[in-house]
């Protein structure tokens, strides 16, 4: 007898586990599955996790008399709702990914630090998956997510219609579950909640502009149309900067313009037009001012270059001081930033390098 109850209770310490598991397998599965650059197989795997996680929802939406005519055991349920967990981890991981390389303002990163939140929080949400209502809204979020992912692809195009396409196409799905399951309506409150919260999210630039990525990015002078440029010594390493915190320097005779080269990827045939917006910040109230946002024709991204389309932009009459330059889809969310310094040539000038963008 008191061999068996401790068996029990070492299964049952046990069972605490397996939902870390069913996410941990999700994203690890995930991580092997989604390559550098998302490919075909890659949005395939991820509609394949979307449909199942829609499929195993509405198994756990089951109540005797009302759907399937059936209610289903207790282990049934834990397998159920262990696939639902599983599901839900691979899109949660794959999203987070996916949206924090197109992040590159501070609104962006806080909907992924949301995403990743959940990521993290899947694990222990497995008995909250075995209610349907919630369970059905979090499946609305991580649709309107993936579709706004997904549409560009089929599309060649990006903007406030597809994302609202997107969100239309995720909550009109979570109203045909919510009528198989014939539950209350009370069941549609989140999932509406929290469209009108990504609609509004998305109006105020706080969602990235997937799938653009930011490949590479810097601020130079003397600019040649081969993409080469010069840039201060001290700048050899180049991007390595911006992620310890530091802003690199350039230095600048007198008359002498201000280039910024920027490279963003986008998949083939998805035309989006890009701009650079130039930030001074005020020595005063050390608040970054927007003086200019420059965009054209050329700056449309074209072809799916793995190193990203490139587009440049050249300021004369620079001040000295900190600037900041963003790279963003045309009048929406901004992709990366970068900040440096400006000083004019003076007798102890830097020695220069020259410098290419990939």
């Amino acid at each position: 007898m008191l061999q068996n109850a401790l068996q029990n209770s070492v299964v049952q310490k046990i069972r605490k586990f397996f939902p870390a598991a069913a996410f941990f397998g999700g994203f690890t599965w995930d991580s092997i599955t989604l390559g550098k650059l998302v490919q075909t197989t890659d949005l395939a795997i991820l509609l394949l996790y979307y449909v199942a996680s829609l499929v195993f929802l509405l198994l756990l939406a089951a109540e005797p008399g009302k759907f399937l005519n059936r209610a289903w055991s207790e282990i049934w349920q834990n397998r159920f709702t262990y696939a639902v967990q599983f599901c839900f981890g691979s899109l949660f991981s794959a999203l987070v990914v996916c949206y924090f390389k197109s992040s590159g303002s501070f609104g962006a990163f806080f909907l992924v630090a949301l995403l990743a939140v959940f990521l993290v929080a899947n694990e222990f949400l497995q008995q909250s998956y075995a209610k349907f209502e919630f369970s059905l809204a979090l499946f609305n979020l991580l649709g309107t997510m993936y579709l706004n992912f997904l549409i560009p692809h089929l599309v060649n195009g990006i903007g406030f219609f597809w994302f609202l396409v997107s969100a239309a196409m995720s909550f009109g799905i979570c109203f045909g579950a919510f009528k198989l399951s014939r539950r209350s309506k009370r069941a549609l409150i989140a999932p509406a909640v929290i469209s009108g919260i990504l609609l509004i999210a998305y109006l105020a630039n706080w969602i990235a502009p997937v799938p653009l990525v930011l490949k590479d990015q810097n601020a130079c002078t003397g600019f040649s149309k081969d993409y080469t440029c010069y840039v201060d010594e001290n700048d050899f390493l180049g991007g390595l900067s911006v992620y310890l915190g530091f802003s690199p320097t350039l230095s600048i005779a007198e008359g002498e313009g201000v280039t910024f080269v920027s490279a963003v990827f986008a998949p083939a045939k998805v035309e989006t037009q890009l701009e650079h917006r130039w930030y001074h910040q005020n020595a005063k109230t050390g608040k970054y001012e927007l003086l200019n946002t420059i965009t054209s024709a050329r700056m449309t991204t074209r072809g799916s270059r793995e190193e990203g389309f490139r587009i440049y932009t050249t300021k004369k009459n620079v001040p000295e001081g900190k600037w900041k330059v963003e790279t963003a889809a045309k009048g929406g969310s901004v992709i990366g930033s970068k900040t440096f310094y400006v000083q004019k040539i003076s007798e102890n000038a830097p020695k220069r390098v020259l410098w290419k963008i990939r």
